[in-house]
């Protein structure tokens, strides 16, 4: 990705980053608006259950109890119902949690992005959250304001790479001013894109649009931590320092399963027996079940933040049973993994953090008695959050740096570092955020090592996620528009061989297709010989990761436009 320095840079940058900045941030302060206002009328104002809150955002809560029992379930599973109607009818792009479209958009289609998905993505994820579908606000944010950075690269008439750099711009200023972690978020926005390497052009430029963005959301909603300044994280010990591999060992873990458990989860949906049920009711009768577990685990409706609030007051948690502190990742899990793994608009990003915290208070739970932990389980809890999802999202430096802006506590960032390298080591290449690829030799822009620009060679990364876009980069060619030429992919831009197909012209209708079977995201491949598929789906003679390259295309599965059809199809 392209790199943002010397005067020209500051020229196009400085004002760029202010103005994406800043609708990022007035778009992060109304989500957060918006989702505070649904979750009053619908899940409080409705069923009479009000969540537990955090400092952040009006001061801590307690729960309270659920004086109509009956109506929660039917309360999740009616929101549910209204946010995939809303977004099957209008954008069925914001489907799922929206950091795997934002992802995908940075690398593939920087202007292809709609302008109608900020605002179909905001109200969709508020009213599921809202009335207490299990999801996060970070993830469909990602998407709000990547979306809003792509339609300014196209207005502006970017260049493909300045297009790109604008979107994961975007992607960081919104993460970062929502979960009021200015710096955490634009690490994020260059962390996130590879699985296995970073985006250097991006960081000047996020770290501009992210300190704009969190101005503009402070303003409205205030500068105080997310979970206002932890204080008590003093390590008095020595034993207490041998908890920390454990931690990310557990940390680690945790992260494996939530994304096998999310995509499976997702699988199941798309399944042949499943697509049996129209679009919009899959969403629903998952509503239906999150709805009746939250009776039973009432910290997992909603984004959950409240809960991990919680697990920092050491009052809090030893007044909370042993077994329901250990039960709380795990069914944070499920419960995610059904609101939005069946197609709802909400997010991952968030419930990570929630498990990793919920986790991480569970241990000093269980160490306390034994007088080897300290006087708090905030240590803990914050080394959970950054170690379990900083490892499965492979953001682990944005992560260990939001750990300590979202508590205002910087003491613990060398045993997070610990806990959180041991927990990519854990993690390996598996991945929450499928559309990430493996690193800028994968670029579509940049050519695999050793190979020839000039024979054609094309992409080399993991299979889409998310649903089939447009074609990016500079204009397509189109018949009876005089002065653009012929002689150029549609796709990319890029200068074709004469007898070389180029791709075909891809409609501006959306196509929802979400979360690949684990196993078979493939490489993107699109050889000298091989046709070029349409922007967003595997060229024509590839399989899985480990798949053979050359197969004829008529044995290549097409992609329809039902929501995670392609994890129910692909051979």
């Amino acid at each position: 990705m392209s790199g943002s320095g010397g005067p020209g840079g500051l020229r196009l940058w400085v004002p760029l980053a202010t103005l994406t900045g800043a609708l990022a941030g007035a778009a992060a302060a109304a989500f957060a608006e918006l989702l505070h206002l649904a979750n009053e009328l619908l899940l409080r104002g409705v069923a009479g259950h009000a969540v537990p809150g955090v400092v952040g955002e009006g001061g801590p809560r307690e729960a309270s109890g659920f004086p109509y029992p009956l109506v929660v379930p039917l309360l999740v599973a009616a929101g549910a119902f209204v946010a995939t109607a809303l977004v099957l009818r209008v954008a069925p792009e914001t489907s799922g949690h929206g950091t795997d479209a934002a992802i995908h958009a940075a690398h593939f289609d920087p202007t292809g992005m709609r302008a109608r998905v900020p605002a179909v993505k905001m109200v969709a994820s508020a009213v599921l959250i809202g009335s207490g579908g299990s999801g996060g606000s970070e993830g469909p944010t990602a998407q709000i304001t990547a979306a809003l950075a792509s339609v300014v690269a196209r207005r502006f008439r970017l260049t493909y790479q300045q297009a790109r750099t604008t979107v994961a711009m975007g992607l960081a200023a919104g993460v970062g001013a929502i979960f009021r972690s200015p710096l955490g978020g634009a690490l994020l926005g260059a962390e996130l894109l590879y699985r296995a390497d970073v985006a250097p052009g991006v960081v000047v430029p996020a770290l501009l649009a992210s300190a704009v963005s969190f101005l503009v959301f402070g303003l409205i909603h205030g500068f105080d931590p997310l979970f206002g300044t932890v204080a008590g994280t003093g390590w008095e010990h020595p034993a207490q320092w041998l908890v920390v591999p454990l931690l990310g060992l557990l940390a680690g873990l945790l992260g494996r399963l939530y994304a096998s458990v999310f995509y499976a989860s997702a699988g199941f949906f798309s399944s042949a027996r499943m697509r049996r049920l129209p679009r919009v009711l899959r969403p629903t009768l998952a509503g239906l079940v999150v709805g009746s577990i939250g009776l039973v685990v009432p910290g997992v409706l909603g984004t959950g933040y409240g809960t991990a609030q919680r697990a920092l007051d050491p009052q809090a948690v030893l007044s909370t049973s042993v077994w329901l502190l250990l039960a709380i990742p795990l069914v944070k899990i499920a419960s995610t993994s059904l609101s939005v793994g069946s197609g709802g608009s909400g997010g991952i990003f968030g419930p990570g953090l929630v498990i990793g915290a919920t986790a991480g208070a569970a241990v000093w739970r269980l160490l306390e008695p034994l007088g080897i932990a300290p006087d708090s389980p905030a240590p803990y809890v914050i080394i959970g959050m950054a170690a379990c999802l900083g490892s499965i999202a492979h953001a682990p430096l944005a992560l260990i740096v939001m750990s300590a802006e979202t508590t205002g506590n910087l003491s613990l960032l060398f045993p997070t570092m610990l806990a959180t390298g041991i927990a990519c080591l854990v993690v390996g290449d598996r991945t929450l955020y499928r559309s990430q690829l493996r690193d800028r030799a994968a670029d579509p822009d940049e050519p695999r090592p050793g190979a020839s620009p000039a024979r054609g060679e094309g992409l080399s990364g993991p299979s889409v996620v998310g649903p089939r876009l447009p074609a990016s980069g500079p204009p397509a060619d189109r018949p009876g528009r005089p002065g653009r030429s012929r002689e150029r992919s549609r796709r990319t831009g890029r200068s074709i061989r004469p007898g070389q197909r180029a791709a075909a012209p891809v409609p501006r209708r959306w196509t929802a297709q979400l979360y690949p079977p684990a196993g078979r995201t493939g490489k993107i491949t699109g050889g000298a010989g091989a046709p070029a598929g349409r922007a967003g789906e595997p060229a024509a003679g590839t399989e899985g990761s480990r798949g053979r390259v050359g197969d004829p295309p008529d044995r290549q599965k097409k992609p329809t436009g039902d929501v995670g059809e392609l994890a129910g199809r692909q051979q």
